[in-house]
């Protein structure tokens, strides 16, 4: 059995967790791993890995295609493809500058290490050689959506199109607001709903058994997450829906070829909600009810989709849609789903002053948040351009060197990839002009920095919040 995955625009983080699903590989396979295939292509950052494996089995196809999606990757079942599609990839991999063949798993390691390193990781990054990999839970995202928790069963469901296999045992780790770290569990899955046997009320998604001596974890999942739902409540959603800041375009005629003309096109128009069936598109020009429209997203993780949608409903912000996916396209929608729910919400922090990185980061890292910092504006900028549409807040420096907040701030909503980004500028002094003229530059809120970090990491996150309030299809 040969299974093969795909890391579009693997930079930054992306490229990081590709490698570190590649060096899991001979844990979750053991030994019916044989040999690995790497090989990184620098003109469209793809990352590509290719797993024989002998006696494969379809629970190594599910697990395969579980964690490579929580990762941010498309898996595929090359033996499974037609001669087409497998020479397409064939193909790509051959493209391949930085390319290594026939890897055993004993020198997995190195081989890996040395295309991520050529690929651009930093060459003192920490890497893994092997171990098991983290469902990661943080209650404190939107990406907890659907997420349910019986005390009396220890039963934790989590809903999503791609599952674990049944009997497969998994370390979770959930992340929870203002707490000191993530706590950790153990659990089995139990039970595996596929998407054809969901409904409304009852999503699709797999059932973990919490271990019994994971006491603080189940005590905290009883505060955070939501009992099952009770029986007759059928006018629920059968997928739960993630808020997104993907740019779309909305073609009138489906079958239309779809192009971004300008940055400003693409702007115009942004799916706010995401589901493995629909989503909610902001648009000003909503077709009638009914319509079927073609539409061209950019999603988190740097995915684009084509797919054919009806408008569901029509409201004064946009519409709500459902998808016309093929089996191609679900699975790449589902990848981008399982990648949502597998990341805490991120935030890129911009300042010269050491200490400001330091308290304010930790503040941040206390309520949930992954960080990401930057000393000016400069490297911000490279940091917003490699993590495209996986950001949730940004906060900002007024005064710094190279470029100044103000002109960080214009240059991000001007470039329209990251409208929707909640962006805080915090300053040491204030005066109404210069709020103003922040907030005309695109800045969400306008802080003083004298309310020290707890304080500001706190109205930094209300922030968010707020921006995060808005219609679900």
């Amino acid at each position: 059995m040969e299974l093969a995955a795909a890391f579009d625009r693997a930079v930054g983080e992306r490229l990081l967790a590709a490698e570190r699903l590649t060096l899991w590989l001979p844990e979750l396979f053991g030994p019916r791993l044989v040999e690995c295939d790497v090989g990184f292509r620098s003109a469209s950052r793809l990352f590509a890995v290719v797993a024989r494996l002998t006696g494969g089995t379809s629970e190594d196809q599910a697990r395969f295609r579980f964690w490579c999606a929580r990762s941010g990757g498309l898996a595929s079942v090359l033996s499974s493809m037609s001669e087409r599609e497998r020479a397409v990839f064939e193909g790509h991999l051959s493209q391949c500058e930085l390319r290594t063949v026939g890897i055993p798993p004993h020198l997995l390691r190195d081989a890996v290490a040395r295309v991520v390193t050529s690929a651009g990781a930093a060459r003192d990054r920490w890497t893994a050689a092997g171990g098991r990999p983290v469902l990661s839970l943080d209650a404190g995202s939107n990406s907890f959506a659907g997420v349910t928790f019986d005390p009396a069963s220890r039963r934790l469901f989590i809903p999503g199109a791609i599952a674990p296999p049944v009997g497969d045992d998994l370390d979770v780790s959930l992340r929870v607001p203002r707490a000191a770290g993530a706590l950790g569990a153990r659990a089995r899955v139990m039970e595996v709903r596929s998407q054809d046997a969901a409904r409304p009320g009852v999503p699709a998604g797999f059932a973990l058994l919490v271990d019994p001596a994971a006491t603080a974890f189940s005590d905290v999942l009883g505060r955070n997450a939501p009992r099952p739902s009770e029986p007759g409540q059928e006018n629920k959603r059968a997928a739960p829906r993630y808020a997104v800041n993907a740019p779309v375009r909305v073609q009138a005629e489906p079958t239309a070829r779809l192009e971004y003309e300008s940055d400003e096109e693409l702007a115009a128009d942004y799916v706010e909600n995401l589901s493995q069936g629909g989503a909610y598109v902001r648009t000003q020009s909503a077709p009638p009810v009914g319509t079927r429209i073609g539409l061209e997203m950019r999603l988190p993780g740097g995915v684009e989709l084509r797919t054919t949608a009806t408008v569901a409903f029509r409201d004064q912000r946009g519409m709500g849609v459902k998808f016309e996916l093929d089996r191609a396209g679900q699975e790449k929608l589902a990848s981008v789903i399982a990648r949502i729910s597998a990341r805490p919400r991120r935030a890129l922090l911009v300042d010269d002053d050491a200490l400001i990185l330091q308290t304010l980061g930790d503040a941040l890292r206390s309520r949930g948040f992954d960080v990401l910092t930057a000393r000016d504006g400069t490297a911000g900028l490279q940091a917003v351009a490699e993590e495209l549409l996986s950001l949730d807040l940004l906060v900002t420096d007024l005064r710094m060197p190279e470029m100044d907040g103000e002109t960080f701030v214009r240059t991000i909503r001007g470039a329209g990839g990251e409208s929707e980004l909640a962006i805080v500028v915090i300053a040491g002094t204030l005066d109404a002009a210069l709020e103003r003229r922040l907030e005309s530059a695109g800045a969400d809120a306008v802080l003083d920095k004298a309310l020290g970090p707890e304080a500001l990491a706190a109205a930094a996150e209300a922030t968010l919040e707020r921006r995060r309030v808005g219609p679900v299809a």
